[in-house]
């Protein structure tokens, strides 16, 4: 019998147990069954059931997390989802967890709103929550061009149509925070109580959202962003793309413009690369050194413009070469021919 059918059968025994009021032999037999198939969310929302009846409210609160984990992003799962953050939003408070307790509260009462017992329970967790320090900007670095980004805690999850997004600010007025959505860009602008203004981009996105169908709601602890993805169904693997996506994609790019590559040619180059001379190879190696050394936002922009200008510009200034397609500019008294199979 494999571990799946054997674990299955163990659920079984536990759940008549349970029904029997039998409550240590059934805790006993999902202990069992998680043991043969530990990947199924159910059998740890119904032995945390069972640890809550006996009294282990610590293993209840464990189990009902490690439920949530295991049947988050799984559409036909989401009723036996709700219950396990419900339930672990419950045990959690009664336990003084209340960050743990209202990060589960959060969660549910987006599935449903409507949900009476969670908007309570979560009305009386979140004023014992862990106070957010307000955000502050790094202090400007003498000869820095632009100010660091301003940090701030952020959490995301996702359904299989759209990506929500939890900035942790709390006490923000509704009309003091303004959001704006791109194509894979997402822009938060909050005035604070100080009368500072912070700006926070999540740019660029890992996968392209519908703008026109992206909302946001200010909340007494954070401001909750609802991104409609573009492509349901698509699993983003974080929330920003990374500079793996970036090369990945720019390689890409690369690849179909130029059909039919040579890899003679291109060791012919290597080769010629080689013989440079030593004022040429100068140059090669600044080159490679402002890119290993350079930030996400100057890698970003020396691919693009590299990339799109068909080698003909190079930019370090991602400001500028972000906002459109990169012009190929060919040397003078020649023109850029199209490439054609």
């Amino acid at each position: 019998m494999s571990n799946k059918k054997t674990g299955n059968v163990l659920f079984q025994q536990a759940n008549e147990a349970y029904f029997d009021d039998e409550f240590e032999q059934s805790e006993s037999l999902y202990t069992q069954a998680i043991a043969a198939d530990s990947t199924v969310g159910d059998y740890y929302l119904k032995r945390a059931q069972v640890r809550s009846k006996l009294g282990n409210m610590s293993g209840a609160s464990s189990d009902a997390r490690k439920a949530s984990d295991l049947t988050a992003n799984k559409s036909d799962q989401l009723r036996q989802y709700f219950k396990a953050l419900y339930l672990h939003g419950k045990w959690a408070f009664e336990l003084k967890q209340y960050d743990e307790a209202a990060e589960s509260l959060r969660k549910a009462a987006t599935i449903n709103p409507s949900h009476e017992e969670v908007k309570a329970l979560l009305e009386k967790t979140e004023p014992l929550t862990t106070p957010v320090p307000e955000p502050q900007a790094a202090p400007e670095a003498e000869g820095t061009v632009e100010p660091a980004r301003p940090k701030v805690r952020h959490e995301w999850y996702q359904t299989d149509d759209c990506v929500i997004l939890e900035v942790f600010i709390k006490r923000v007025q509704k009309d003091a925070a303004a959001v704006e959505f791109g194509e894979r860009a997402v822009s938060l602008s909050v005035k604070m109580a100080t009368g500072s203004e912070n700006n926070y981009d999540f740019d660029p996105l890992q996968h392209s959202i519908v703008a026109s169908e992206c909302a946001f709601e200010v909340l007494s602890t954070k401001i909750e962003i609802r991104l409609k993805k573009a492509q349901p169904g698509v699993k983003w693997s974080h929330l920003e793309q990374t500079d793996e996506d970036q090369a990945a994609k720019a390689l890409s790019q690369l690849g179909s413009s130029r059909k039919g590559v040579s890899w003679d040619t291109i060791a012919a180059d290597a080769e010629k690369e080689a013989k440079l001379k030593p004022s040429e190879q100068g140059v090669n190696e600044l080159f490679q050194s402002i890119y290993r050394d350079a930030d996400p936002d100057t890698r970003r922009a020396m691919m693009k413009s590299y990339v799109e200008s068909n080698g003909t510009s190079l930019s370090t200034d991602w400001s500028s070469v972000g906002k459109g397609p990169v012009e190929t500019l060919p040397p003078t008294d020649t023109f850029a021919k199209p490439y054609s199979s």
